[in-house]
């Protein structure tokens, strides 16, 4: 996706809806597992040739022992990081690859991750104090300015969980967002 998205500088909204499906599924399907990844990022999704995503880089991931089981590790790349996973004080489970993939369907649609600085502790700095903006110059639609907005909450609990992403409207047009893109 990385190079993707270098090529093309941004995506399509109808695209970045019909990747954004294709992490949920894959999200769903580790989460189900009991795996948080905790390195969900655009250099982590691949796609094959029929442009359908693939979550690679399992490194960070962690297999949860129980239900309610928080990790504590702070892991990730600076810009997807979650700002619980800074703190580091309650730990950490789910929400930081929801967390990730709003930052990925920010970047997708804007062009750069929401809080990328040219120096790391800036970045984080931005993290913890949620700012972020949306840029004047690029058109964006209310759902998925909506969506990223719940999604980069800053209170873990506060963000929508896989299902109600997925039954956003910014997912959810009258079930027309394909499953993949044409070839």
């Amino acid at each position: 996706m990385n190079e993707l998205l270098k090529r093309r500088k941004r995506l399509h909204e109808l695209e970045v809806q019909c990747y954004t499906v294709q992490i949920i599924n894959a999200l769903k399907y580790l989460h189900s597992h009991r795996i948080i990844h905790r390195d969900l990022k655009l250099g982590n999704l691949f796609l094959n040739d029929k442009m359908e995503i693939k979550l690679g880089d399992f490194g960070l991931a962690t297999k949860l022992d129980f239900d309610g089981e928080k990790k504590r590790t702070i892991c990730g790349t600076p810009n997807y990081i979650a700002p619980e996973v800074l703190e580091g004080k309650c730990g950490h489970s789910y929400e930081v690859d929801i967390w990730s993939l709003g930052v990925i369907i920010y970047t997708l649609i804007i062009g750069k991750p929401p809080f990328e600085t040219t120096d790391v502790k800036a970045t984080y700095r931005r993290i913890r104090q949620n700012s972020y903006s949306f840029p004047d110059h690029i058109n964006i639609s209310d759902a998925a300015r909506d969506l990223i907005k719940s999604i980069l909450t800053g209170d873990p609990k506060r963000r929508p969980n896989l299902d109600e992403i997925m039954a956003h409207e910014f997912l959810n047009h009258g079930g027309t967002i394909p499953k993949q893109l044409p070839q």
